[in-house]
């Protein structure tokens, strides 16, 4: 290239240093959309173009060039089915357009870019694949999490990469996914951050399970863990109790928080007194020592105040699974309230 002028020679020299990178190929997905906004005022603006490094949106709004935003990145009508075609990313305003806005995405360290690559490689695969849709639920989760611990979120990333199998990975992601549905419902959720030893222990310990309210109990003791400055341990001793709680426990102790609640969701001072045959239909479980087991198990945990008596059971006793203070505290942070009521009570 020859040099002619003194502006040629000042391209040149601006250049110095900073090598040309290739333009990251464009996407024009049919059908996408991005949400933004809060609360009531949340728009949706159709997405022109997409690529691993920017998106342009169609808006009318022209927010300043710099100014971070957060998008939503969804069908632009939605399906029958449900989609995983659901992404929360920000984007930074680099550039007002006819029609829209351009914008660059600000991804955090902790993605791999090949994973990214690959969400927008499958941008507008309908209906999606499950491999497909695995990938934008990790993707999400990883989102997710970068969120609620900025500057430590490596440990959690690296134990989905690596650390779980495919079967616990799932489990992970649903917990986190359940989480951050909880924490969009207050309107400082999106703002909330949470300790990452606490986020790691639960996404790792979690994952064990294979039963739904165990699940909602976990990702409720996320949500639940998240304050606005993201410094609070104090929930890591609900990590550790819960942990210890088996299937069967879970139920007979989501119910015994349920039963020692008023309609209105306060606690109450009665007891909560069952029968054999009650316990078994909680359980699904027919061998009513093992049932009374797992409420001794309760009892050792601190979360029931009484003790089973094996000395003096016969088979017509009642059984009391009276929640503690200790059990109210736990259920309330795994948000029980908000279980749907079929999956615990009687």
């Amino acid at each position: 290239m020859k040099l002619k002028t003194f502006g040629d020679w000042k391209r040149v020299i601006r250049k110095l240093g900073y090598p040309e990178t290739p333009r990251a190929k464009r996407r024009v997905p049919p059908g996408i959309a991005a949400r933004y906004g809060s609360g009531a005022e949340t728009k949706l603006g159709h997405v022109r173009n997409i690529s691993t490094s920017g998106i342009f949106l169609e808006t009318a709004d022209r927010w300043p060039i710099g100014k971070v935003i957060q998008l939503r990145l969804q069908r632009e009508h939605p399906t029958e089915s449900p989609s995983d075609l659901e992404l929360d990313v920000q984007v930074r305003i680099v550039a007002h357009g006819q029609g829209g806005v351009g914008a660059s995405f600000l991804l955090p360290e902790g993605l791999d870019p090949q994973l990214w690559e690959a969400v927008v490689d499958h941008m507008d695969v309908e209906p999606e694949p499950e491999h497909v849709a695995f990938i934008f639920r990790l993707v999400r989760t990883i989102l997710f999490v970068c969120r609620l611990c900025p500057t430590g979120s490596q440990e959690v990333i690296q134990n989905l990469g690596k650390g779980l199998d495919a079967s616990r990975t799932e489990t992970a992601i649903q917990i986190a996914l359940g989480a951050e549905k909880l924490l969009a419902r207050d309107s400082s959720g999106n703002t909330n951050r949470c300790h990452p030893h606490i986020v790691a222990s639960i996404l790792k310990d979690g994952s064990w399970t294979n039963d739904g309210i165990l699940r909602q109990l976990w990702s409720g003791l996320l949500a639940s863990s998240c304050t606005p400055d993201g410094t609070d341990e104090s929930n890591f001793t609900f990590v550790e109790l819960l942990v210890q709680v088996t299937i069967n426990q879970s139920r007979i102790f989501v119910t015994a928080c349920r039963d020692a609640k008023s309609a209105n969701g306060e606690t109450t001072s009665k007891e909560v007194v069952i029968t054999p045959e009650e316990i078994m239909g909680i359980t699904g479980v027919t061998d009513f020592y093992r049932n009374a087991t797992d409420v001794s198990y309760l009892f050792q945990f601190g979360l029931v105040k009484k003790e089973f008596d094996f000395t003096s059971y016969t088979p017509k006793d009642l059984v009391d699974i009276t929640p503690s203070s200790l059990g109210l505290k736990l259920f309330d942070l795994c948000r029980g309230d908000l279980l749907p009521a079929g999956l615990a009570s009687r």
